[in-house]
C-alpha cells in the first residue's frame, strides 16, 4: 500500500467517524459534505493534515529551541534564510512551474529534465561565486553574521531546488499524500536538529543544518515514488525535445524567474534591512514575530495554495468557464478563515510571548502587531495568486519590481528618519497590505480575460 494510500484511508475512517457527528446536526453535516466533495477542498484537507503535524511540532519545540539559542543567533538563521530563498530561485529559472501545463505527460517529463540539468548548472555557477567572489559578495551587503557558514548556502542552494522540482511533478499528479508525508518529515527532522544541535551548543550553525532539513527532508519520498511512477517516459527525455519544450515556455525564465526573484526579494528584504539599519538581534525579534503571525495561517495558506493550483491548472487545461467563481470563493473563505486565526493570537502576543518563549524574547510579542495586518491580507491573497497560469506573467514581473521599490523606498524612509523599529515594521507592513490588493485586482483582471478569450473561441 502506498503512502497516498495510507493517508487516504486513515481520512477515510475520520470521515466516517466525523459524519456519524455531524449528521445530528444538518447545518454541519452540509459543510462538511460540501468539503469531503469539494476536490480543492478534499485536496487542502490531505495536505493540511500532514502539515498540521508539522506545525504542531514546530509550535511544541519552538519554546525549546528559543531557550537554547539567542536572539542573535535567530537573527543569524534569518539572514541565512532571506539570501537562499532569494538566490534559490535561480535554481532551475522556474520551469518547475509549467509542470502543471503540458497535456503529453512526454513533455512534462522534459520539462523536469531540464530542470535537472539548469539545478546542476546553477549550483555549479554559485559555487564558483562563493568560491571566487565570496569577500566582495560580504562587504557588499554586509553579511558579516554569516561569514563563517557561507558554504551553508551551497548545500541549501541544491538541496531545496531538488524538493522544489519534485514536490511541483507530484501537484501536477495530485499526489497529495506523498507531498503530506514530506512535510511530516520535514517538521520533525528540522526541529529534531536543532534541539539536539542546540543543547550541544552549535550555536547559529545548529539552526541553520535543521533549516537545511527543514527544506530537503523528503527528496527521497517524492523521487522514489517519480522513477516507480514514470521510470519508462524518462525514455521520452531527449535534448530536441528539451529544447522544445523550453521554447514553448520560455516565459517562465523570460517573465516569472525575474518576477519571482524580485517578489522574494520584496519578501526577504525586512531581515537584510533590519540588519543594516539595526543589529541582529532585532532581526531575531523580528523572525520570531513573523513566525508567530505567519504560523496559525500557514497550514491552511500552504495547503489551499497546492491544492487551488491543481484545480485551478486543471481548469485552465480544460478552458473552463468556472474560473472565477473557483477564485472568488476561495479569497471569502480564506477571508472568513483568516481574520480570526491570525488576529486574535497576534493581539495576545505582547502578554503571552515573555511567558512560552522566555523573557529575553518580550520584544518580539509587541512586532507583532504591525506584521499581523499583512499576514491576514497575505493569507488570503498569497494561495490564489497564479498569475503565469491565465499567461500573464508579465504583470506579475511589474508588480513584483513595484512593490519590491516600494518596500526599499519605506525602509530607506525610516532609515533617514530613524524611527523605531515598531514604526518601520508599520510602514513595512501597510506597503504590503496595498500591494496585496492590486494583485487581487490583477488576478481578477486576468480570469476576466482568460474567460472572455472562450466565449470568443466558442462563438467563432
Amino acid at each position: 500500500m502506498t503512502i497516498s494510500n495510507q493517508l487516504q484511508g486513515t481520512l477515510a475512517r475520520l470521515f466516517l467517524y466525523l459524519t456519524a457527528i455531524v449528521n445530528k446536526n444538518a447545518h454541519t453535516a452540509r459543510l462538511f459534505n460540501y468539503i469531503v466533495n469539494n476536490p480543492l477542498y478534499r485536496g487542502v484537507l490531505v495536505l493540511g493534515s500532514g502539515t498540521a503535524v508539522a506545525q504542531l511540532i514546530g509550535i511544541v519545540t519552538a519554546p525549546i529551541i528559543t531557550r537554547l539559542y539567542t536572539p542573535s543567533d535567530m537573527g543569524v538563521l534569518a539572514v541565512y534564510s532571506s539570501i537562499l530563498a532569494i538566490v534559490g530561485i535561480g535554481a532551475t529559472l522556474r520551469y518547475e512551474f509549467a509542470y502543471a501545463l503540458p497535456r503529453e505527460n512526454e513533455d512534462a517529463i522534459n520539462l523536469f529534465g531540464l530542470s535537472l540539468i539548469l539545478l546542476c548548472i546553477t549550483t555549479t555557477v554559485f559555487a564558483l561565486i562563493l568560491l571566487f567572489g565570496r569577500d566582495l559578495l560580504m562587504n557588499t551587503f554586509d553579511l558579516g553574521a554569516l561569514e563563517h557558514y557561507i558554504w551553508f548556502l551551497l548545500i541549501g542552494f541544491f538541496g531545496m531546488g531538488l524538493y522544489t522540482m519534485l514536490n511541483y511533478w507530484a501537484v501536477r499528479q495530485r499526489d497529495y499524500g506523498r507531498i503530506t508525508y514530506t512535510k511530516i518529515n520535514q517538521g520533525v527532522g528540522g526541529s529534531v536538529c536543532k534541539i539536539l544541535l542546540g543543547i550541544f551548543s552549535f550555536g547559529p550553525i545548529g539552526l541553520i543544518i535543521g533549516q537545511i532539513v527543514s527544506q530537503v527532508a523528503g527528496v527521497t519520498t517524492l523521487a522514489r515514488a517519480m522513477w516507480k511512477k514514470e521510470r519508462k517516459r524518462f525514455k521520452a527525455i531527449s535534448l530536441s525535445r528539451m529544447l522544445s519544450v523550453a521554447r514553448t515556455y520560455k516565459s517562465f525564465p523570460l517573465f516569472n524567474f525575474p518576477a519571482s526573484i524580485v517578489n522574494t526579494m520584496s519578501l526577504q528584504l525586512p531581515p537584510l534591512m533590519l540588519l543594516a539599519l539595526y543589529n541582529s538581534e532585532v532581526v531575531g525579534y523580528y523572525a520570531l514575530a513573523h513566525m508567530l503571525v505567519v504560523l496559525p495561517g500557514s497550514l491552511i495558506s500552504g495547503s489551499m495554495g497546492q491544492a487551488y493550483l491543481g484545480e485551478a491548472s486543471k481548469m485552465v487545461r480544460e478552458r473552463s468557464r468556472e474560473l472565477r467563481s473557483l477564485y472568488v470563493r476561495t479569497l471569502k473563505h480564506l477571508t472568513i478563515i483568516g481574520v480570526p486565526l491570525i488576529g486574535i493570537p497576534a493581539l495576545c502576543a505582547p502578554f503571552i510571548v515573555p511567558f512560552i518563549f522566555g523573557a529575553a524574547w518580550a520584544e518580539a510579542g509587541w512586532y507583532c502587531w504591525p506584521l499581523a495586518v499583512m499576514a491576514i491580507v497575505n493569507f488570503v491573497c498569497s494561495p490564489t495568486s497564479f498569475l503565469h497560469l491565465y499567461g500573464y506573467n508579465n504583470w506579475k514581473l511589474v508588480f513584483d519590481i513595484i512593490r519590491t521599490l516600494g518596500v526599499i523606498v519605506g525602509f530607506y524612509i525610516c532609515k533617514l528618519l530613524v524611527v523605531d523599529v515598531f514604526i518601520t515594521l508599520l510602514v513595512y507592513s501597510t506597503i504590503a497590505v496595498i500591494m496585496y490588493f492590486v494583485m487581487i485586482r490583477l488576478n481578477l483582471r486576468a480570469i476576466s480575460n482568460f474567460t472572455r478569450s472562450i466565449q470568443e473561441q466558442t462563438q467563432k
